[in-house]
């Protein structure tokens, strides 16, 4: 079965960028990843809007360097094949389920993981050239405790994790693992093994230890009259003067194998290995098939950790995208908030989502937590939900308030109307597309109008776009034509549930934010005072005059929030 997945070893992990054993506590780097990546279907101003980074952290919980870069790729780069999902949906039931399946795969992680150092230090060419065998030959051991640990592991009924343990087990019949197991030989055209090597052909076998014959030779003398004075079968004066005079040769055996043999076998023998098992397509399947195996691990110990419900959603893969869940929770705030208010979700025909209310009301964290169960339901992972039928996406596009740059000729307003202006090219009728605001830094008429425009032309492409906006003018334009859903912040006594509902939403609740942080007009009153910028209003009128006009704002806002709802 297809990895559907670059060589993550062979082209990324051997540059020691990605997992780079020599910071055990911070081996893997998503960070270092994510640079070298290219984009797919998602951007990477788009990963970064959805925090993907926070999104790996919270579902990663594989055993494995390997494992954690696999499913890192994975997120940023989400499966297109809906046969590989249905395959990993059948396997994480199966490994679900499976106690005695799950805990022999463990086992497996775990054992791998206790020599991945090892073995990445062979792999990333860290080993030191005059101290090259202990360090070579744990990593040989380690490879070969892989496939004797994976042999160990119950036969799996599901296509994907049998292939995964094939691929694995592949590895052995491979010249590369003939390398491994020896016996090793240096020839003109580099590294062979005894297979390879024809019989006339000359060559040197490989050792990986300090000891040899050449190492030896040069003390041969001193030790053969050392032998002859101590046992007194020679003249003592002769043996011990012939001792004297031999004795220094034996530093050159010393040198020879503390120092000549190490780099010359480093740089003859344990590189060429080293290049021959980067270069094996067998290899790589192998360590990768590792990698697949411990995210597929992850994503059950991420459902089962989760304090809310989990499901594998259903995933289908029409000509339009759609995402319908119940219960829909963010995957990076589950572990920390408790009270994380859930939803529900319905984006199934209507094209165009206008998503209206108050700041800090959680109209971004809705459209965010919509994109992160998108990405963990097209990678094969569980989502937040009760229930979930998401549609493949073949593009996921965030688009959010943007500043210009002295690079920028065209403003603020031009420099994010090129972003959408892409984005509307580059969507079709498959793309998720989620717009925070959109033609701003023009007048309010412009505005409209354009805004109007971009909209309907995302409401003919049919795709799913979710426009987040305080412009009701905009949104009832829309509802005026019947395109569309509208949903707004909820409101309870006064204060917003972070759920979303039907409706148009005439109120940012300004008042409310400012208030909330220090800065009402109360706020800037008091500083002017303070800093004697104004003179001080008498206490009691300064403080009638204040309580009036708060309950004024609090009467127009529960006035309008009234008339909105009937």
């Amino acid at each position: 079965m297809s990895m559907e997945s670059e060589k993550l070893v062979v082209e990324l992990n051997y540059r020691h960028a990605i997992i780079d054993e020599r910071d055990p506590e911070r081996a893997f780097s998503s960070r270092k990843m994510f640079d070298l990546l290219p984009e797919t279907l998602m951007d990477k101003r788009t990963m970064r809007l959805v925090e993907i980074h926070d999104l790996f952290a919270a579902v990663d919980d594989t055993r494995t360097n390997v494992g954690s870069a696999r499913l890192f790729h994975s997120m940023v780069n989400p499966s297109e094949s809906i046969e590989l999902i249905h395959a990993k949906h059948d396997s994480f039931c199966e490994l679900d389920s499976n106690a005695k399946l799950k805990d022999a795969i463990e086992e497996f992680l775990v054992s791998f993981r206790y020599g991945e150092e090892t073995l990445f230090k062979l792999l990333n060419a860290h080993i030191h050239p005059l101290a090259p065998y202990g360090s070579f030959n744990r990593a040989m051991n380690v490879i070969k405790d892989m496939l004797q640990g994976v042999k160990k592991i119950p036969q799996p009924e599901t296509i994907y994790l049998d292939s995964l343990i094939k691929s694995i087990l592949s590895f052995k019949g491979s010249p590369a693992y003939d390398l491994i197991t020896g016996p090793r030989h240096r020839t003109t055209r580099g590294m062979k093994t005894r297979k390879e090597k024809k019989f006339f052909t000359p060559s040197l076998r490989f050792y990986p230890t300090r000891l040899s014959i050449g190492a030896l030779i040069p003390a041969v003398p001193a030790i053969y009259f050392g032998l002859g004075w101590f046992t007194e079968f020679m003249n003592p004066a002769v043996a011990w003067s012939m001792l004297l005079l031999t004795g220094w040769m034996s530093v050159f055996g010393f040198l020879y194998s503390g120092v000549i043999k190490p780099i010359f076998d480093y740089e003859t023998a344990i590189l060429p290995i080293r290049t021959r098992l980067t270069q094996s397509n067998r290899f790589a399947s192998a360590i990768e098939a590792v990698a697949a195996i411990d995210e597929l691990f992850s994503f059950v110990t991420f459902s089962r950790k989760s304090k809310h419900p989990c499901v594998l959603p259903e995933i289908t893969n029409n000509k339009s995208h759609s995402f319908i869940a119940r219960d829909l929770r963010n995957p990076t705030k589950d572990l920390i908030e408790n009270d994380f208010v859930p939803s529900d979700v319905s984006l199934d025909g209507q094209r165009t989502t206008f998503i209206t209310g108050p700041n800090s009301g959680g109209k971004t964290t809705f459209c965010k937590t919509i994109v992160q169960n998108q990405i963990l339901g097209q990678i094969g992972a569980p989502v937040m939900a009760s229930y979930a039928r998401i549609n493949m996406a073949d593009r996921i596009t965030y688009q959010a308030p943007a500043f210009d740059t002295l690079h920028d000729e065209e403003g603020r307003f031009g420099t994010e109307l090129k972003v959408t202006r892409d984005i509307f090219f580059a969507t079709t009728p498959q793309s998720l597309v989620i717009l925070d605001e959109i033609a701003e830094g023009t007048t309010t008429h412009e505005k409209m109008g354009l805004s109007v425009d971009i909209m309907n032309g995302f409401y003919a492409i049919g795709n799913n776009t979710l426009l987040v906006t305080h412009s009701f003018e905009l949104v009832e334009q829309f509802r005026r034509q019947q395109k569309g859903q509208y949903l707004q912040v909820e409101f309870k006594d006064n204060l917003p549930t972070h759920r979303m509902v039907e409706g148009i939403s005439r109120e940012s609740q300004a008042h409310r934010v400012a208030s909330k942080i220090g800065f009402s007009p109360e706020d800037i009153r008091k500083h002017l005072e303070e800093k004697g910028y104004l003179e001080p209003e008498p206490e009691e009128n300064g403080h009638e005059e204040r309580r009036k006009k708060t309950e004024d704002r609090r009467k127009t806002s529960g006035d309008r929030r009234q008339s909105q709802n009937d």
